[in-house]
């Protein structure tokens, strides 16, 4: 028996609906770890989280603030800003002003063997690069001091010439020997970019790195009064947005808006992992987690890389890393998804590490699902 016309439309149109039914009911189900994630914050799970954004191809996918910030909310993103100085520094090198391999007394002529205390031959050996894997052998230390090194970063706010503490302290080891995380290393590496640019590194960072990003505004460098050098270290403020821009220019290889602005080789210089980190001193360990597949850290230029298994797969991560929970998390393999936290869970070394319990219960496991 032949149907009516009006039968036919009817049931089609029944069938459209139930289909879009379906497709609402598997977006929701999809979208269910992110949201349960946010809602897990909200309720006091992950204290002090006050942000997370997440893109993939570019593409803003998850936005959502708490604690009342919001979109351009400056966040003092602590040592997230030593990634940023190794993008300066990337910049500096492919404009052929800086060399890798060039000893910094080269570029910091007003520092020599007659007016830096505990001279020592081996302070002339120090290279570029050797700041860049804070692998100077300068006897500075804050991560586990029990090394019987002194915590230069704190001492270096109250020194008139930041740069010129950092170089007074005795040498612990020759140059390239042994990595010892000091904000001491970033700090001499902002001056070194700015001697061989002739430039404060505030005005050299907006020309060549924020203009280029269309980064306008959100963002403010700390500076000391007494010398006007910038602290490039730590305490960076700017906002979660323009924090994932500039993750968004690292994961397409140094381009953004069809410019490129750091060249592809010198990021992955930035990103390779060129030293492996003491076994105590990851980030899954310290954080008081465990994940399978954890592995060492190790470090490139101010970024890190860790890897861990994921739903039987393993998955490599890039990323900054800021006191009180702040980073730029890189996850090539996984359409270029780039993952922005911001906290303020400030010297709490177990709460400032939660994003990774985050990533590896809820946001890695989503992306794994498509």
């Amino acid at each position: 028996m032949k149907l009516p016309l009006y039968l036919i439309l009817f049931f089609l149109l029944l069938n459209a609906c139930n289909s879009s039914k379906k497709k609402e009911k598997k977006d929701t189900q999809d979208n269910h770890l992110i949201y349960q994630l946010f809602s897990k914050i909200e309720n006091g799970a992950y204290p002090k989280t006050n942000s997370i954004l997440i893109s993939q191809n570019d593409s803003l996918l998850f936005e959502k603030y708490f604690n009342r910030y919001g979109k351009d909310s400056l966040q003092d993103v602590r040592s997230t800003t030593k990634s940023i100085t190794s993008l300066l520094a990337g910049i500096a090198i492919d404009k052929g002003i800086l060399s890798i391999d060039q000893s910094i007394l080269t570029y910091l002529s007003q520092y020599n063997k007659e007016n830096i205390e505990n001279w020592d031959n081996r302070k002339s050996l120090i290279t570029v690069e050797d700041l860049l894997t804070m692998r100077t052998g300068i006897g500075c230390e804050q991560f586990f001091g029990d090394m019987g090194f002194p915590d230069c970063e704190e001492k270096m706010f109250d020194q008139k010439d930041w740069v010129k503490y950092g170089l007074d302290q005795k040498m612990a080891f020759p140059p390239k020997e042994k990595w010892l995380y000091t904000g001491t290393a970033p700090m001499i590496m902002g001056a070194v970019i700015s001697e061989s640019s002739n430039t404060n590194i505030a005005d050299f960072a907006s020309k060549h790195l924020f203009l280029p990003l269309k980064i306008t505004d959100n963002y403010q460098w700390a500076k000391n009064r007494m010398t006007g050098r910038y602290f490039t270290a730590g305490n960076l403020r700017i906002s979660p947005r323009n924090m994932l821009i500039i993750g968004n220019m690292v994961i397409n290889k140094g381009k953004y808006d069809e410019q490129q602005i750091i060249s592809e080789k010198m990021i992955q210089e930035i990103l390779d992992e060129k030293v492996e980190l003491p076994q105590n001193y990851s980030f899954f360990n310290t954080a008081g987690n465990s994940w399978e597949g954890q592995k060492a850290a190790s470090y490139g230029y101010y970024w890190y890389s860790e890897k861990a298994k994921i739903n039987d797969r393993e998955i490599i991560l890039k990323f900054t890393f800021g006191n009180g929970g702040n980073y730029i998390v890189l996850v090539p393999e996984l359409n270029n998804l780039v993952i922005v936290f911001t906290g303020s869970n400030y010297g709490k070394p177990i709460l400032n590490k939660q994003p990774f319990d985050m990533m590896y219960k809820y946001v890695l496991p989503y992306f794994l699902k498509g």
